[in-house]
């Protein structure tokens, strides 16, 4: 699991981090309850890098799953979603990302240690080349296109707010 705020790289994560032997899940709760991961089906090595899952850290603590969060400064957040047309989220996420047991890191450090990150996540080596180009490029969602369930979505919020 990656685990970070939003605009922090878990979409260039998620892809970096599919292979021909595993399938990382980008922000999977817009369209399933966090309960209903452990039951998605896959001939591969199923795992998530995801901006919402740190809101509910009981559960995510309790996954045996390996997990690295990333930390980036929230006035930077701020800015990137400024950026992108969204509206300025640090205010729920203070303080959310250190509740989380795991590996802690900065964002870049998917940059700076990259073969650490990956091989601690996978288990095998990385695969230099297709890191490579990864890193030549900008990954992000297109979210006008981006698949949301507002059922699972209105259930995210509910429990959120300690309703659910």
């Amino acid at each position: 699991m990656v685990v970070a705020a939003p605009r922090s790289g878990t979409t260039w994560a998620s892809n970096w981090l599919t292979t021909d032997t595993t399938l990382c899940l980008h922000d999977p709760l817009w369209t399933r309850h966090y309960s209903e991961l452990d039951v998605i089906q896959s001939d591969k090595m199923l795992g998530i890098a995801c901006t919402g899952i740190a809101l509910f850290p009981d559960w995510l603590n309790q996954h045996p799953a390996r997990k690295v969060i990333l930390h980036r400064p929230l006035s930077e957040v701020d800015a990137s979603l400024a950026a992108i047309g969204l509206p300025a989220c640090s205010h729920a996420w203070r303080g959310v990302l250190d509740r989380v047991d795991g590996w802690h890191l900065d964002w870049r450090d998917l940059w700076r240690i990259p073969e650490l990150i990956y091989e601690r996540l996978l288990q095998r080596p990385m695969d230099e080349e297709r890191y490579e180009l990864l890193r030549q490029l900008r990954v992000q969602p297109d979210f006008e296109r981006v698949a949301i369930d507002p059922v699972h979505t209105q259930r995210m919020v509910r429990a959120i707010q300690g309703a659910a």
